[in-house]
């Protein structure tokens, strides 16, 4: 029963090949499921789970949760959570640890997918042959590869990094940053705020006037614009579904999230004055709704 369901879900998947890509995660070798932002996800198309049944939705959940299983059986894995690997290499278990509890496990992603080698040989020899440092120019987590390799899943951040003047320092300058100089690849939360800001400030700190030391000020006004814009939009989506969407108020919620969304989108542009500005005219028209919704119910105790 269980292989029937894996095999009809595959070829679904193979079938939606076609579809807009969404850009967050997927995996190069076999269909990988995720439920981000209220769109069920499988290798890069997107549809809205709101029209499914929940017997459905609990199908596909166990999918998503096969999926996170599947690291499991890497050969990478297996060697790595042995107890004499963490007497002998107690820095890489470090971040063997790190990993077990990243979105790249949860996503399915493993060892290999990253760092190359070969995850289903049977020594650990063989497997690392092509595995080089991250000192290594030729290596795929060399700090000017990983663009490209992390460009593999995360193409959306890629195409916006690639316009960036970080990239272009990256490519001639050893001390611009890199994927992993503010989304630290073993974090539990790679896109944390405070994480990201800290990154900022590592260059742009005060006192260092030949390096902008106010933008690590504004990048952190923007962020946190950034989450009152989020707060808002999922207060207004809750208000008016609370109320069975009245007049356009629908379209009019999905114009607003499709705007933050464009905003968040060219964060890697690092355009920080550009997204300053959207950020403020986003905040205007929500917090125009919140007011109105608020007098409107003021009015009714009354």
């Amino acid at each position: 029963m269980m292989s029937a369901l894996v095999s009809g879900f595959s070829e679904a998947v193979r079938r939606t090949r076609g579809h807009k890509r969404i850009g967050s995660i997927r995996h190069k070798n076999r269909p990988l499921l995720l439920l981000q932002k209220g769109r069920l996800t499988a290798r890069g198309t997107q549809m809205s789970y709101d029209r499914f049944s929940p017997a459905f939705l609990l199908v596909f959940a166990t999918f998503a949760l096969a999926a996170g299983a599947r690291s499991a059986e890497n050969g990478c894995i297996d060697c790595h959570q042995q107890p004499d690997f963490y007497a002998q290499y107690p820095k890489l278990n470090q971040y063997f640890q790190q990993y077990k509890v990243s979105p790249h496990n949860q996503a399915g992603v493993t060892c290999d997918d990253c760092h190359g080698g070969d995850a289903g040989a049977g020594s650990a020899q063989r497997a690392h042959v092509g595995v080089l440092p991250m000192s290594d120019p030729k290596s795929t987590v060399y700090y000017q590869e990983q663009p490209d390799t992390c460009g593999q899943c995360h193409s959306d951040k890629q195409k916006q990094f690639l316009r960036s003047k970080h990239y272009a320092a990256l490519m001639h300058h050893r001390a611009a940053p890199t994927c992993t100089t503010c989304h630290p690849a073993m974090s539990g939360r790679p896109e944390l705020r405070n994480i990201v800001l800290h990154a900022c400030r590592n260059c742009h700190y005060e006192g260092n006037t030949d390096n902008l030391p106010l933008i690590a000020d504004q990048a952190e006004r923007v962020f946190n614009q950034l989450n009152i814009a989020s707060g808002l939009l999922g207060w207004t989506r809750v208000h008016y579904e609370s109320h069975g969407w009245p007049g356009d108020s629908r379209d009019r919620v999905a114009a607003l999230g499709r705007r933050y969304e464009s905003i968040v989108n060219k964060v890697h542009e690092f355009d920080l004055q550009q997204t300053d500005d959207s950020t403020v005219s986003i905040l205007v028209d929500l917090r125009e709704i919140f007011e109105a919704v608020r007098s409107e119910r003021d009015q009714t105790a009354e």
